[in-house]
């Protein structure tokens, strides 16, 4: 219902959403574009916990565009922290292109990149990257959301802001129940130009917090405190990775839950630790796995609280935790060659509603109303309950005066219908009163011979 209230209000405020991965305009200020995240197969056919790992770590968010003329149809993945987009000559083919173009310093290329059937950037500008070997990491095309002092205008919200179709240099990833779309074909919505609360009314403006990037170039967030249950931990950076499905945690986190959470089930052999070569980067993870005899007698739960923000983020961790051929996968995953530093993804955006902003280097962050809610639902809950006994009350005062009311009628002597009305015509009375006469002459008569016996 409450997707289906702000899906009218977009269309009546003339921000048409396509039917493809298609854009809406909301007066040339902002773009929504529909997105889904890369299918893998992580289920019955890959026996092996490394590759189920492999393919669980990432759930790439895409959309698909034509490119050049004649059209050749290409997959983008939406990289917060890369500037510059790319294509691979793996999935593009520049010869096919009569309007493919090399720049000057022949470092980058352009093409004409087509938006939807009225939308399109005539000199998209792109880095063209080389076919790689079958055996090396999967080569992507990305859409770099990025920040760059060098390369600034470069970056895709530059290039849709010059060409007129964003007025501001803003973007926020929709999910869930914050998707503005009652499609189920698409996963969500990428919203370029303008903040969620200017469009949807489920977003709130007074609820919205800003916290500045110390480095423009990175989306990263610095928190005031990070704990696991009451044990503080030191790293307190966390880049943020929309792409990312697991999170990856810094090597204090590791040592720390393996002498605690982990450590009676490491020694008797219920939990094992393994490792994979991501795809994607190349890097070796560690990663947990357990037998599914194990019993958890408690789930550790991480803090995260930044005081600008004011919030703590909450993860817990039965919420990452994966069941596969009869285990079960710890979803928090660490790099081989440790790092002081998080990375947190989309357990952390589905949770957490956050937008970005280009122009000013910023985070911005919708605090959570869960207090407020639960308020409301306290609230609620009482005015119900007091209802409900105001109703009882009533209820239970009319039935008593209706039960009185029926004892009442009791009382009153049985009359039978035929003498209980007095018919109107003038023969009918006439028989009355000849009868009323005779029955008090019998009366005379029998006191009269009464008083006779007495006498007598």
């Amino acid at each position: 219902m409450k997707k289906f209230f702000v899906f009218l209000i977009l269309n009546l405020i003339c921000i048409p959403l396509e039917k493809s991965f298609g854009i809406g305009d909301k007066s040339k200020e902002c773009l929504l574009i529909f997105f889904l995240k890369e299918k893998r197969d992580i289920t019955t056919e890959i026996s092996l916990n490394e590759d189920f790992m492999k393919n669980l770590m990432y759930k790439e968010l895409y959309s698909t565009f034509n490119v050049g003329l004649p059209n050749q149809n290409i997959k983008f993945y939406y990289e917060i922290n890369e500037i510059i987009p790319s294509i691979s000559k793996e999935f593009y083919f520049p010869k096919r292109s009569t309007t493919f173009k090399l720049i000057e310093d022949k470092k980058y290329s352009q093409e004409i990149l087509i938006l939807d059937k009225t939308k399109k950037i005539d000199n998209f500008t792109f880095f063209l990257k080389e076919k790689l070997d079958s055996n090396k990491e999967k080569n992507y095309n990305s859409i770099g959301l990025g920040y760059s002092k060098d390369n600034y205008h470069l970056s895709f919200l530059s290039q849709l802001n010059k060409n007129g179709y964003i007025k501001k240099k803003i973007f926020s990833f929709l999910f869930g129940d914050d998707s503005l779309s009652e499609s189920r074909i698409f996963d969500g919505q990428l919203l370029l130009g303008d903040y969620p609360h200017s469009i949807s009314p489920y977003f709130k403006e007074k609820d919205l917090k800003f916290i500045s990037l110390k480095e423009k170039e990175k989306w990263i967030l610095e928190f005031d405190l990070v704990k696991i249950d009451n044990y503080e931990l030191k790293e307190k950076i966390s880049m943020l990775d929309v792409n990312l499905n697991v999170i990856i945690g810094p090597e204090n986190l590791r040592k720390k839950i393996i002498s605690s959470f982990l450590n009676e089930s490491l020694k008797n052999g219920i939990c094992k630790e393994n490792s994979f070569k991501s795809d994607k980067d190349g890097q070796t993870y560690i990663f947990y796995s357990f037998d599914n005899r194990i019993k958890f007698k408690k789930f550790p739960t991480l803090f995260f609280f930044n005081k600008i923000l004011n919030e703590t983020f909450k993860i817990s961790f039965s919420d990452l935790i994966t069941r596969h051929n009869e285990k079960y996968i710890f979803n928090i995953i660490f790099n081989e060659k440790p790092k002081n530093e998080w990375v947190l993804g989309q357990k952390f955006f589905n949770k957490y509603k956050f937008v970005f902003d280009l122009e000013e280097g910023k985070i911005g962050y919708y605090k959570s109303n869960e207090n407020n809610y639960n308020t409301f639902i306290i609230i609620f809950s009482i005015v119900f309950f007091c209802l409900i006994f105001v109703i009882g009350l009533l209820r239970g005062l009319y039935l008593r005066q209706k039960s009185s009311k029926i004892n009442n009628i009791s009382q009153i002597p049985y009359i039978r219908k035929e003498y209980s009305q007095i018919p109107e015509n003038k023969e009918t009375n006439e028989i009355n009163q000849n009868y009323k006469h005779m029955f008090n002459k019998k009366n005379e008569n029998q006191k009269n011979f009464k008083d006779k016996q007495k006498k007598d």
